[in-house]
């Protein structure tokens, strides 16, 4: 079983279990019993479609035979950057506490950036982490009136 096939099908479990999960949720008692229901039912409706999307895709890339010689699918440093990924996530979340959102949120998207697109996209790199952190920050900070740690 390809990988893809893989993420999609956990993904389509997952939702439906994070779905089913969100409606036994406690009504509330003041306003509209569903509010609470809303966000986590939408959240795990669209982790089943994205799951689903990513079974199509796979479906379809199979199908047009995008395959190596050795017969495996073409996907170069899949390793490197689910560990990067998983280890920068770990990273941000200590981080986050002892120096604030700005650094942390510099570092863990940049460095994310730096992962995906390589050292030879430094300068466009840097702008999208630089504008995206600060973009954020005036976001929940000036107009949603939220301090940020």
């Amino acid at each position: 079983m390809r990988r893809d096939t893989i993420v999609g099908l956990v993904s389509l479990c997952f939702g439906a279990v994070y779905t089913i999960q969100a409606f036994q949720l406690p009504k509330a008692a003041i306003g509209n019993p569903w509010a609470p229901i809303y966000f986590p039912a939408t959240l795990g409706v669209l982790t089943m479609l994205l799951g689903l999307a990513v079974l199509l895709v796979d479906q379809k890339r199979a199908a047009a035979g995008h395959r190596d010689k050795a017969g495996k699918a073409k996907d170069p440093g899949y390793w490197i950057l689910t560990g990067g990924t998983i280890l920068l996530s770990f990273a941000y979340g200590f981080l986050f506490e002892h120096i604030g959102f700005i650094p942390s949120t510099l570092l863990f998207l940049g460095g994310l950036l730096f992962l995906v697109n390589g050292k030879s996209a430094w300068k466009l790199n840097g702008i999208i982490t630089v504008l995206f952190t600060l973009g954020l920050w005036v976001v929940f900070v000036k107009a949603f009136q939220i301090n940020l740690p």
